[in-house]
This record gives C-alpha cells, sequence and structure tokens, in this order.
C-alpha cells in the first residue's frame, strides 16, 4: 500500500466475515488455519498478524497456556470480536495478549518470537509490501522460529484457469467491500527463503487452492533446517482442539439460523398413532 492510497477498512465486513467465509468455502478455510495447530503449542511468544475476529487466536491460546501472543490488526472492528473470543477461551488467555490496532507494516514488533502467524493475511499485500514486512520481523525472530503461512494459491494443471479467476473474483469483492487495492497474490516461497527461512513442512486442500505451511528460521549463524530436525508432533492421537468459544457474538439479522457452521440435532415430536380415519 503506497503514500496515496487509502488504508482499506474492513471495519464492515467484521461482524459477518464468519458468515460470508463459510457461505463461500464451508468450513475448509478453518481446518486450514487449524491444521498444524498441534504443532504449536510448545512456543511461547507469538505475533499474530490480521487474524481478524480471532478464531485461531483463541484456539491457539486454549492450547498453549505458556503462551503470551501480540496480535496486530488495521480493523478496530476485528480486534474487539478477537479480545472478546480471547476473554472467553481460557482463564488467562486476557492476561497473556496485547492488541495493537495499527498497520502491520508500521508496527514495531519487540520481540523475540518463537512464532509468527499470518492467516490469510499475506494475501492482501503486495510483493514489496510483504518484502518489507519480512525485513521489519527477522531480526526480531528467535532462533528456529516458526512461521505459520495458511492462503490461497494457483494450483497447476487444469485447475490453474478456474483458481485465477476466483482468486481475481475474490479480489474485487474484497475492493468493493473494503477498499482493498491489491491484486495478486505474493511470491511468500522466494522471500520468505532469502530471508533466511525454510519451508519443513505444508498441507495443501480443495484441490491445491488452499496451502497452510510451516517454515523454520534458520539465520546463517545455524546450521540449516534438514527433515531429520524434528518439529513438535502435527497429528497427535486427538489432533482435534475444539474452539473454545464457537460463536460468542449474535447471530447476524441478514441471515437464517440456525448458524450453518454448526450441526444441530433437530428434535421432532412423536407423531400421533394413526387411527381407523387414516387407514
Amino acid at each position: 500500500m503506497t503514500p496515496q492510497e487509502p488504508a482499506p477498512n474492513f471495519d464492515p465486513i467484521a461482524r459477518p466475515y464468519r458468515w460470508l467465509e463459510y457461505l463461500t468455502f464451508g468450513p475448509a478455510l478453518t481446518r486450514c488455519r487449524n491444521h498444524f495447530l498441534p504443532a504449536l503449542t510448545d512456543r511461547h511468544t507469538a505475533l499474530i498478524l490480521g487474524d481478524g475476529d480471532g478464531r485461531f487466536l483463541a484456539r491457539l491460546l486454549a492450547a498453549n497456556p505458556n503462551l503470551r501472543a501480540d496480535a496486530v490488526d488495521i480493523s478496530l472492528a476485528m480486534l474487539h470480536l478477537l479480545t472478546q473470543r480471547v476473554h472467553l477461551a481460557h482463564p488467562t488467555a486476557a492476561t497473556r495478549l496485547r492488541t495493537h490496532h495499527l498497520d502491520a507494516l508500521t508496527f514495531v514488533p519487540t520481540g523475540p518470537y518463537d512464532l509468527i502467524v499470518t492467516n490469510f493475511f499475506l494475501d492482501c499485500l503486495t510483493q514489496s509490501e510483504f518484502a518489507n514486512l519480512i525485513t521489519r520481523l527477522t531480526p526480531h525472530l528467535a532462533p528456529n522460529a516458526l512461521w505459520l503461512v495458511s492462503d490461497f494459491r494457483i494450483p497447476a494443471g487444469p485447475l490453474h484457469l478456474p483458481a485465477r479467476i476466483l482468486v481475481r473474483a475474490l479480489y474485487l469483492a474484497f475492493r468493493l467491500l473494503t477498499g482493498l487495492r491489491t491484486t495478486h497474490l505474493p511470491d511468500h516461497d522466494s522471500a520468505l527463503h532469502a530471508a533466511g527461512l525454510t519451508r519443513a513442512t505444508e498441507h495443501l486442500s480443495l484441490a491445491g487452492l488452499l496451502t497452510t505451511e510451516l517454515w523454520v528460521y534458520t539465520p546463517a549463524a545455524l546450521p540449516a533446517y534438514t527433515p531429520t530436525m524434528q518439529l513438535p508432533p502435527q497429528r497427535p492421537r486427538n489432533p482435534h482442539v475444539p474452539d473454545p468459544v464457537p460463536d460468542p457474538e449474535p447471530p447476524s439479522p441478514s441471515l437464517p439460523e440456525p448458524d450453518p457452521g454448526v450441526f444441530h440435532h433437530e428434535i421432532y415430536p412423536p407423531k400421533p398413532p394413526r387411527g381407523p380415519s387414516d387407514q
């Protein structure tokens, strides 16, 4: 975002965002965000950029009681929802969170962080903005810090063109709703490699349209990452981390109940017995 361009405004979509997300992709984006959540339970200090309404961060703080986090978001409404969720997620979660109502490109990090989370955030940045962000953050990363990236991608093969059309349509929708001026996905692979990070593992979903990746920071003074350097277990016996706050905000008045993201058991009264007149 150049100085001449106004900052995007995500406040109008803050409350209906999860509805819009579910109606567009169902639970796929949530599953993408949470795929590597079990691998983050040994982290101590996290920087969370653009987590939106806080569904991921609430789960992370509930699953890892030792984690302290800085959450940065340009949207005050999103931060308000995030704070609500975190307050209800775990008895100590609120005391372990600091929120920053700032553009991530102007945030002054403190660190050292052993975890950075960018879930569906990098797609809001241009390539030069992402390069600037990495330059600002890497001096504040602890050795062997993890960087979680979850985002859209353009797969190769027969789905390449449909994916390009879909991503362009999403950018157009966000331009209309928020004023976002970005039009293309940044190449995060080359930028993170150049900054001394190595992709340790990745998981693709929706036929390659979605990716979630764990990158490891190994500066030049440390040995390069190899697959024999074990990450925390990614798939324990019970990998599911339940949402500690499934729905704290009131339902959207523009959409019918029940919440399509929650399974509801319908209870029907028993049918009366059939009499002779019903035969």
